[in-house]
């Protein structure tokens, strides 16, 4: 339900037309239930599995399904009556370009991505069996497959040819990509997750509720966005709208993945990863519990702003505007957390040989921060040419948290 605001000067006989006007909280492109549903079902059939004793394929399995198809289910719009004839020369080099795309996208990954990029590599048999069951689709029942492989065929032709894309091509190739770059390292991480539910530690404790907290919270995380990258299909409203096509946004965005991340933040993360909060505060009970619920709580409200997009979460894309959840309160809820709980995991501030290392290791944090402030100014930008987000935006400046704390602090 939308949140509508009358100003409190807008009260009398006297007021004018200009105060009466409302700002209106724009209704969020994914219901509140959605989102709720995928996150109950997930917790419910991962912990099914884990009671049962399923290995770590059944619990992964579990999460994902328990939290997919309820999604799923809420979401279905039906099928198109009829679908268009397609041709089937251009889904085939649809399929052909996706899998140069992908392959090349995965060497540079497992070779340059470090440890978090070479992750993909235990993924690759399942990317290989659903790339298969793709090729096979174009070539016995093309028309199921939509109309972003054509378009990608023509996009090919189009670039090998020296012409400009048409805007269906630029599109459907820009979409691929990103799916193609981020499906992957989602699959293999959300898969790390729940294997390392294994090796947590045994003795229950303050810091077993913080770890088990820590890997359930992510593995609900990229399984929502291992979801949201195979959701695309318009039977569901999840097809992608638009993909930011500058440099700066893919940049910003990427350079927070293997194996930009690697070359880039992961080396400014050196410093943060040397330093540990545990090894300040485990000793002390009750700074310990305090801080390690401070990072649960931010991490969790990460989590939360990932399942808030239901089906639909994709980085670089539009697939419609998400009003509720933690984005009542910002623009960027996920940024905001994640940054925050870093400086809390690494605590910087904090150096046993003096005040330049600590000072070193902030400024380092620091610009790990700017690269997700400038990232976060692409995705308005491109965002900004829907209205509905003109809209939302306007509506959080004035009634966001910030803007609520300017209101209490003046």
């Amino acid at each position: 339900m939308n949140d509508t605001v009358v100003p409190t000067g807008a009260i009398g006989p006297r007021f004018c037309l200009a105060e009466a006007m409302v700002i209106s909280r724009p209704q969020s492109a994914v219901s509140q239930k959605v989102g709720f549903c995928g996150a109950l079902g997930a917790v419910l059939s991962f912990a099914g599995a884990y009671v049962a004793g399923g290995d770590t394929f059944v619990q992964w399995l579990s999460l994902m399904l328990g939290a997919a198809l309820p999604m799923w289910w809420l979401e279905f719009r039906g099928v198109a009556a009829s679908v268009a004839a397609l041709d089937r020369k251009q889904v085939l080099l649809g399929v052909a370009t996706i899998a140069v795309l992908q392959s090349v996208i995965l060497t540079l990954q497992m070779e340059l991505g470090g440890r978090a990029g070479g992750a993909v590599a235990q993924v690759l048999p399942v990317l290989l069996g659903g790339g298969s069951v793709l090729l096979m689709l174009a070539m016995f029942r093309p028309e199921l497959l939509g109309e972003t492989l054509p378009a990608t065929g023509r996009a090919a032709l189009s670039l090998l040819r020296g012409r400009s894309m048409a805007n269906d091509e630029r599109l459907a190739l820009l979409g691929w990509g990103v799916k193609c770059f981020f499906l992957p390292l989602m699959l293999a991480w959300s898969w790390n997750w729940i294997a390392g539910l294994e090796y947590q530690p045994t003795s229950v404790g303050l810091i077993y509720f913080y770890t088990i907290g820590i890997a359930l919270l992510y593995a609900v995380d990229t399984a929502f966005g291992l979801i949201g990258y195979l959701s695309t299909a318009k039977c569901i409203g999840g097809e992608i709208r638009s993909v930011d096509s500058t440099i700066s946004g893919w940049l910003s965005a990427l350079v927070c993945y293997p194996p930009l991340s690697a070359l880039v933040v992961d080396t400014w993360l050196i410093a943060r990863n040397m330093n540990h909060w545990r090894d300040w505060f485990e000793s002390s009970g009750f700074v310990s519990g305090l801080w390690a619920g401070c990072i649960l709580l931010l991490t969790g409200v990460y989590t939360w702003s990932t399942v808030a997009f239901g089906p639909r979460f994709s980085n670089l894309t539009h697939r419609g505007i998400i009003t509720h959840g933690p984005y009542r309160w910002s623009k960027h809820p996920a940024y905001i957390s994640k940054n925050l709980s870093w400086w809390l995991i690494s605590v910087p501030f904090l150096s046993t040989s003096g005040a330049w290392p600590a000072l070193f290791s902030c400024l380092a944090m620091l610009a790990i921060n700017a690269i997700y402030w400038v990232r976060a100014r692409t995705e308005e930008r491109h965002l900004s040419q829907d209205p509905v987000y003109r809209q939302y935006s306007s509506w959080v400046r004035r009634y966001g948290l910030i803007a609520k704390i300017r209101l209490n602090v003046d």
